[in-house]
C-alpha cells in the first residue's frame, strides 16, 4: 500500500510568532527610515527658508544704505556711524521725503529704527522712532559696519573710531547668523560692500 504525506497542515504557534516578529521589525525599520527622510527634508526646507529670509532683509539694508541722501532739511546723508550702528537719511517709503534710518545691533539682533520727518520746516523727533527687529540670532555683534574713504581698494584697514563722516565713501556690512540655533550647520556669513550713491566727493 502506498503512503502519502499530508503537507497541508497549518502554521504552528511558534512559526506565527516568528512571522509576526519579522513583519513588525520590517515595518519598524521602514517607519524609522521614512521618519529620518522626513526630518532631513524638513530641516533642509527650514534652513533654506531662514537663509532666504536673512538674504531678503540683508538686501533691504544694502538698498537703503546705497540710496542714502540728504535729510529733509538738506543735512549730510550720514548722521552717525560706528561699528555697531549707522544712522542716515533715505526715502525708504518712496514718498519724496527722506526718513531718518537707523540700523543698530541689539543683544543678538539687528534692529531697524525709522523716524519720519514732520512739521514745517521738517524735523526728525527721535522719540517717535519706530523700532523693529529684522535679523535674529547674530553670532557676533562687535563689528557689523566698517567704513572706508575714497581711497578704498579692498585691502586696507577700515576707518577707526570716531568715524569721520565726511570722509566715508564705502560701507561694508557683514553679519554672521546662526540660522538654526544650537544645531548644525555652522553659522552663515552674509557680507556686502556698498558705495552710497549720494555722498559728496571732495
Amino acid at each position: 500500500m502506498m503512503m502519502f504525506r499530508d503537507d497541508n497542515r497549518g502554521f504552528t504557534l511558534i512559526e506565527v510568532i516568528i512571522g509576526i516578529g519579522i513583519s513588525a521589525g520590517i515595518l519598524f525599520m521602514v517607519g524609522t527610515i521614512g521618519s529620518q527622510f522626513s526630518n532631513v527634508a524638513n530641516f533642509v526646507n527650514f534652513k533654506l527658508q531662514n537663509r532666504q529670509n536673512v538674504e531678503q532683509v540683508f538686501q533691504t539694508i544694502v538698498t537703503d544704505v546705497r540710496s542714502m541722501g540728504p535729510s529733509a532739511l538738506g543735512g549730510y546723508p550720514i548722521e552717525a556711524a560706528s561699528p555697531t550702528s549707522v544712522t542716515f537719511f533715505s526715502d525708504t517709503d518712496k514718498n519724496g521725503i527722506p526718513e531718518r534710518v537707523r540700523y543698530f545691533v541689539g543683544t543678538s539682533t539687528i534692529n531697524l529704527g525709522i523716524t519720519k520727518a514732520t512739521g514745517t520746516p521738517p524735523t526728525y523727533t527721535t522719540s517717535t522712532e519706530v523700532v523693529k527687529n529684522i535679523v535674529w540670532n547674530l553670532v557676533s555683534t562687535s563689528t557689523i559696519f566698517e567704513y572706508y574713504n575714497a581711497s578704498y581698494t579692498g585691502t586696507q584697514a577700515s576707518m577707526t573710531v570716531p568715524i569721520d563722516l565726511s570722509s566715508v565713501r564705502v560701507i561694508k556690512i557683514g553679519v554672521s547668523v546662526d540660522i538654526n540655533p544650537g544645531k548644525t550647520p555652522l553659522p552663515t556669513y552674509f557680507m556686502n560692500t556698498v558705495n552710497p550713491r549720494n555722498l559728496r566727493t571732495n
